[in-house]
C-alpha cells in the first residue's frame, strides 16, 4: 500500500497518521540520496493534504514548503504550487493561491487541473468572470468528459446570470457526479434564481444528505450554514406563493 493510496485513511485518523508519517521521515536511511529525497518527498505531501483537510493549515503550509525544498523536476514543482495554492484557497487566502497557481501554469499552460481551480476559485469569488471562463474552458478542452471541470463552468456561467448555459453545464455535471453536494448546491443556487423554489429546495436537501456522510473536513461548516439558510429562505418563498 502506498502512501498515496494510504491517504484516505490517514485523513480520518489525523494525529496517529501525522505521528506515522514523521517516524517515516526519522527512519533509517536507504543509503540511496535520491531515493530517500523522494520518499520524503512524499511524505511531506501527504502530510500536507492531511493538514489541509485537517484545517491545519499552518502545518500544512510548512509541510508543502518542505516538499518544495525536495522537487527537484518541472512537473513535482508544478504539482507542488498547485497543492500549495489549494491550502491557501481553503484557508480563503485568495490573493496567495492565485499566485501559486499561476506559478504552476508557468510550469505547465495546459494543466487541466490548475486551470479549473484558478478558474473556479475566481468565479467562485465572483471576480473576472470572463477570464475565470476562459480558465475553465480549457480545462474542459482538455478533458472534455470531466463531470468537476463541467460544474465549474456552469457555476462561473451562473456568476455572469448566463442561466441557459449554467444550466447545460451543471446538469451536465449533475449526471456525471450524481452524489456530489456542490454541484447540488450549485444547481438549487440556479433554480431559486430562475423561480424554481420546489426544484431548488430539493437539492439543497439532497447536498445537506451527502455531507453527513462525509469525513469531517469534507465538507464546510459555513458552506453547510448557509445552505440551511438558503434552504429556510425557501420554505418562506414557498410559503408567500402558497398564499
Amino acid at each position: 500500500l502506498s502512501l498515496h493510496d494510504a491517504l484516505p485513511i490517514y485523513m480520518g485518523n489525523v494525529d496517529p497518521s501525522v505521528k506515522e508519517l514523521k517516524d517515516m521521515l526519522q527512519a533509517k536511511s536507504s543509503g540511496d540520496p535520491e531515493k530517500d529525497n523522494d520518499e520524503h518527498r512524499e511524505i511531506y505531501l501527504n502530510l500536507t493534504q492531511i493538514y489541509e483537510h485537517a484545517k491545519r493549515f499552518d502545518e500544512a503550509i510548512e509541510s508543502v514548503q518542505q516538499a518544495e525544498k525536495l522537487s527537484k523536476a518541472k512537473d513535482q514543482k508544478e504539482f507542488v504550487y498547485y497543492l500549495w495554492g489549494g491550502v491557501y484557497e481553503r484557508a480563503k487566502k485568495v490573493d496567495e493561491a492565485e499566485k501559486l497557481f499561476r506559478k504552476a501554469l508557468e510550469l505547465n499552460p495546459d494543466s487541466s487541473m490548475t486551470l479549473n481551480y484558478l478558474g473556479y476559485m475566481l468565479a467562485d469569488n465572483g471576480v473576472r468572470l470572463e477570464e475565470a471562463v476562459k480558465l475553465i474552458g480549457k480545462a474542459l478542452e482538455l478533458d472534455p468528459q470531466n463531470g468537476a471541470y463541467m460544474d465549474s463552468l456552469g457555476w462561473a456561467y451562473f456568476k455572469q446570470k448566463r442561466y441557459d448555459l449554467a444550466e447545460q453545464y451543471l446538469g451536465r455535471a449533475a449526471q456525471l457526479q450524481a452524489k456530489d453536494a456542490t454541484i447540488k448546491t450549485h444547481l438549487a443556487d440556479l433554480y431559486f434564481n430562475t423561480n424554481r423554489t420546489r426544484e431548488a429546495m430539493k437539492k439543497w436537501e439532497e447536498a445537506l444528505a451527502e455531507w453527513k456522510n462525509t469525513l469531517p473536513g469534507d465538507s464546510d461548516p459555513v458552506d453547510v450554514a448557509e445552505v440551511q439558510k438558503k434552504l429556510e429562505a425557501a420554505r418562506v418563498r414557498l410559503a408567500r406563493e402558497g398564499k
